[in-house]
């Protein structure tokens, strides 16, 4: 059961990027995404990852989902970045 939510909370929480990523990339326009919502969800994650970090058993699920939230709010503003308008 640990395994499925596990797999729910990151697929939910890193996935929802990924139409936002599609989106901005087929529209070549990121004029309907707000920077400052990637921003603080960016500097979440981060603190999320570093929280994980300094603690000596936070569970494996915390780590993949700190991660890939923080690789996926990173690819999000690069694109933001990209077709900023």
């Amino acid at each position: 059961m640990e395994i499925i939510f596990g797999l729910m909370l990151t697929i939910c929480f890193s996935g929802a990027y990924i139409p936002q990523i599609f989106k901005i990339v087929k529209n070549k326009s990121s004029k309907d995404v707000s920077f400052i919502m990637l921003f603080v969800n960016f500097m979440g994650y981060s603190s999320g990852l570093l929280y994980v970090i300094l603690q000596n058993n936070p569970g494996f699920w915390l780590w993949v989902n700190y991660s890939f939230g923080l690789i996926a709010t990173s690819v999000c503003m690069i694109i933001w970045g990209k077709y900023n308008v």
